[in-house]
């Protein structure tokens, strides 16, 4: 009996240490993804909100696919994987989601209006010196400059006030402001953004008539909740001196996530 009991325990000691649980993770900010597909030609798992799958059903000969809607496909053997952790790379987003032109989400191509989204990957990649900047380097606005340190934007010959600028919804502008250019576009950091939005044409039917020449919306950083007991810390330190202008730009955010709260 005491044989059988201590065979028992070896067996049951061995199924744990085969057993193997792995996070999937994306390999730019590293956060875990849920809902990618682990298969071989006869087994598949999902992984939870935690990015978390179990693969004791399959050997360590075997070639897993690991796919996920808007990630790359990998193939790779179970025995290669490393510290339980597999990574996917994202692919390059279409930008069909556009969130300020009827004030909800909608797909680009239900939007009569023609649109230029600006990601945060392009602000970065640009690297502009003012929000004025940024919208010039769309292509589809044009920048008025005394100086280089202003900028007032021009849609459609429209400018100032008839041209309404938002932030994160809340108005920057509105029709009391005179008919002149203005610089006021400027006091928007443009490295706080994480997504810039550009109605080229009439916005007055949602926004009012301050907004018949075009509306410019920005939206900025949204800080990431934890998907993990520990606190989700991440931050970035941005400076820059520009001999043209004498320019000197600095820029600090820090993200602190919690499992029910962020900041």
């Amino acid at each position: 009996m005491k044989a059988k009991f201590v065979f028992s325990i070896c067996l049951l000691i061995g199924f744990f240490l085969q057993a193997q649980q792995i996070t999937v993770l994306e390999t730019d900010s590293g956060l875990p993804i849920s809902g990618v597909i682990i298969t071989n030609t006869s087994e598949s798992v999902i992984t939870n909100l935690n990015g978390e799958a179990n693969l004791n059903g399959f050997s360590n000969d075997d070639i897993l696919i690991v796919q996920a809607e808007n990630y790359h496909l990998l193939e790779i053997l179970k025995s290669q994987i490393i510290n339980n952790t597999i990574k996917l790379k994202g692919r390059v987003g279409l930008d069909e989601i556009i969130i300020s032109a009827s004030k909800f989400e909608q797909s680009k191509r239900d939007i009569p209006q023609k649109i230029v989204n600006f990601s945060a990957k392009d602000i970065q990649f640009t690297n502009p010196q003012t929000s004025a900047d940024l919208l010039q380097e769309t292509g589809n606005v044009y920048i008025q400059k005394s100086q280089l340190g202003g900028g007032s934007p021009m849609i459609r010959g429209f400018s100032t006030n008839r041209l309404l600028i938002t932030i994160d919804g809340v108005r920057m502008n509105n029709a009391i402001f005179r008919s002149g250019n203005l610089q006021n576009v400027i006091s928007i950091d443009p490295l706080s953004i994480q997504n810039t939005e550009i109605t080229l044409g009439a916005g007055s039917v949602v926004y009012g008539s301050d907004a018949i020449g075009g509306v410019m919306s920005f939206y900025t950083k949204k800080p990431q909740l934890s998907y993990k007991n520990e606190v989700y810390i991440k931050g970035n330190a941005f400076a820059r001196y520009a001999l043209a202008n004498h320019e000197k730009t600095g820029h600090l955010d820090i993200n602190f996530g919690f499992k029910n709260g962020r900041f």
